[in-house]
C-alpha cells in the first residue's frame, strides 16, 4: 500500500509532462515571434497564400540549432520576413511524430533523413508554394546573411509550371 502511495504522484508527474509535450507539438509561435507550423500543416497554407515555406530541421541536443534560434531567429527582421513572406516550418530531426502529408504518413525522423536527406543539423530548406524542393542550406550563418537569403529567395517569381525563376528571366 506505501508504494501505492508513491506510484500515484509519479504516474501523474509522468501524465502531466506527456500532456504538455503534446500540446508543444503543434503550432507553435517561439517566444520571438516567429509562427513555426508543422509541415503538414504548412503545405496547402502555403499553396493557398502563394508563399515559399522555409523548413528549419534541428534538434533538441544541436548547439547550433539553439545559436539559430538565440542569434538569428530573434531579430525583428527575420521574424518579420519569415511571418510576412514565408510559412516558416520547425521539423525536429530526431522526433517520431507522425505528419500526414497527401495522405502519406511520415515522422518527422523520416522526413528528415529519407525525403530531404538531413546529415547534420541545422539544415534549411526552401520549398515553392507547391511544396517543390528549391534550395538548402546547412549549418548556422549570422543574421545578416538570412537577411539575405529570405529576401532574395521571397522575390523569386514562379512560371506556370511552378518552377522559381528570377524576376529579370521573365519574358
Amino acid at each position: 500500500m506505501k508504494s501505492l502511495k508513491f506510484l500515484i504522484p509519479i504516474l501523474l508527474l509522468i501524465f502531466t509532462f506527456q500532456q504538455v509535450g503534446a500540446e508543444s507539438e503543434a503550432v507553435s509561435i517561439t517566444k520571438d515571434g516567429i509562427k513555426w507550423y508543422a509541415l503538414d500543416e504548412a503545405l496547402p497554407m502555403a499553396k493557398e497564400q502563394k508563399k515559399f515555406i522555409f523548413i528549419d530541421f534541428y534538434t533538441t541536443w544541436c548547439g547550433y540549432c539553439k545559436k539559430m534560434d538565440k542569434e538569428v531567429f530573434s531579430k525583428q527582421p527575420i521574424i518579420d520576413l519569415l511571418n510576412n513572406d514565408y510559412i516558416a516550418v520547425k521539423v525536429n530531426g530526431d522526433s517520431k511524430k507522425v505528419l500526414e502529408i497527401d495522405g502519406y504518413k511520415i515522422t518527422e525522423n523520416e522526413l528528415a533523413k529519407k525525403e530531404f536527406k538531413v546529415t547534420g543539423y541545422p539544415t534549411f530548406w526552401w520549398l515553392t508554394p507547391s511544396g517543390k524542393k528549391l534550395h538548402t542550406q546547412s549549418g548556422y550563418a549570422p543574421a545578416d546573411f538570412w537577411i539575405n537569403a529570405l529576401t532574395q529567395i521571397k522575390e523569386l517569381e514562379l512560371d506556370s509550371l511552378g518552377n522559381a525563376i528570377q524576376p529579370a528571366e521573365k519574358k
